[in-house]
Order: C-alpha cells, then structure tokens, then sequence
C-alpha cells in the first residue's frame, strides 16, 4: 500500500517537473500560448500513460493487478509444472503474506541449491532460521549451501553439520562430516562416521553400499 502510494507520488511530482521544464522550453523557442498548451497536454498524457502501465504491470509492493493474475494463475496449476522462477515467485509471495513462517524461505533454499544458485540458497536458509531456529533442514541446508560457495569444507560448516548431527537421526550431516574427515587426512574418524551414516540409514538407502564400504575400511 505504502509503496504504492510513494510510487504514485514519485510519478506526480516527475510529470510536473516534465511539464514546467517543456513549458519553459516552450516559451524560450518564442511559442505562444496555445503552443504551451499543447506541450502542457502531450506531456501529461506521456506521463500518465507511463505511470498508469508501470502501476498495472509493474510490482509497486507485489500489489500490480497483472502480477496478481499471474500468481493466481499459477496457484490454479500443479506446484510440480512450475518452472523455477514461478516456484520461487510463488514462495515470495507466500512469504510476504506469512512474514513468521520459516517453510518459504526454506522450500526456496532447496530449490536454488538444487540448482547450482547456492549463494543465494545460503540466504533463503538464513531466513528460514531467523524464523526457527531449531530447523535442523535449514541448518543443513545452510552448512551444503556454504560448502558449495566457499568451495570447501569450513569450522563454521563443520559446525553446523555436527549440530544437525547431534540433534537428528538424518544420516545426511554425518556423510558430509565423514567425506570432510577424508579430505582432511582424518582415516580412522572419517571411517567412524560412516559408519554413523551407515547405522542412521533405512534398509532400501541407495548410499547404504557406499557408507558399508569405507565404515568397513574398504574403498568402494
């Protein structure tokens, strides 16, 4: 509303700048009264026009009635038609409507990690934990999404992932704090940690053959 509002005042007080400047160009070239009349009109027309279109199809505040249309197109679609962007624009939207709620930024967190957008991912799990801090999904999110930036396992990913770790039954922290065990040199705590992974996973896990593997000593 208020974004609205300070856009239509933005927009008023340019078309009268736009129209004293054209007047007084008006008058300086040696045109008459009528002549200043009709540059007076054209350019508040122009101004109008540009105004009325940017409020219809622009996004002053998420509130222009053409991008209201298209998401309540796309809420009328399945979720799994959605292309990215209309599954981020329709989590934003979601998040703008329920400012307290950590599932928007957490869904959008996952699908821009997925798909190799992991800074910005890193903020959408941020979010999600200024809103629950207890989501061990977005502090897991959170510790992948900075691995991925910073290009390689840090304390403060390590951190998180012994804290997802501690707190859940996901086998999922303690395979990345096993392959960070390896990289680091680390044998006989990386092959413990499979070995945690490995006990944490259900009978039909695809990695159960991997985890088995290195918690046995052996190289896959």
């Amino acid at each position: 509303m208020w974004t609205s509002l300070v856009v239509i005042l933005f927009g008023a007080l340019f078309a009268a700048g736009a129209a004293f400047w054209t007047l007084r160009a008006v008058r300086r070239a040696g045109g008459d009264a009528r002549d200043g009349r009709l540059a007076l009109f054209v350019c508040a027309g122009v101004s109008v026009v540009a105004l009325g279109a940017y409020l219809v199809n622009g996004r002053p505040g998420l509130a222009g009635s053409a991008y209201a249309a298209r998401l309540e197109a796309l809420h009328e679609r399945p979720p799994e038609t959605y292309a990215i962007d209309e599954a981020l624009a329709v989590l934003a939207e979601g998040a703008r409507r329920n400012p307290t709620d950590p599932r928007p930024h957490l869904y959008a967190g996952e699908i821009l990690f997925s798909n190799g957008r992991a800074a910005e991912a890193v903020r959408s799990f941020d979010a999600a934990l200024r809103r629950d801090a207890q989501s061990n999904e977005a502090l897991l999110g959170l510790a992948k999404a900075t691995v991925a930036v910073q290009g390689s396992f840090t304390p403060e990913s390590l951190a998180m992932f012994q804290q997802v770790a501690d707190r859940s039954g996901d086998p999922a922290p303690w395979l990345y704090l096993a392959m960070a065990a390896m990289e680091q040199g680390r044998a006989t705590e990386a092959q413990r940690m499979w070995g945690e992974a490995l006990s944490r996973m259900a009978p039909d896990d695809p990695r159960r053959e991997m985890a088995s593997r290195f918690a046995s000593g052996r190289q896959p």
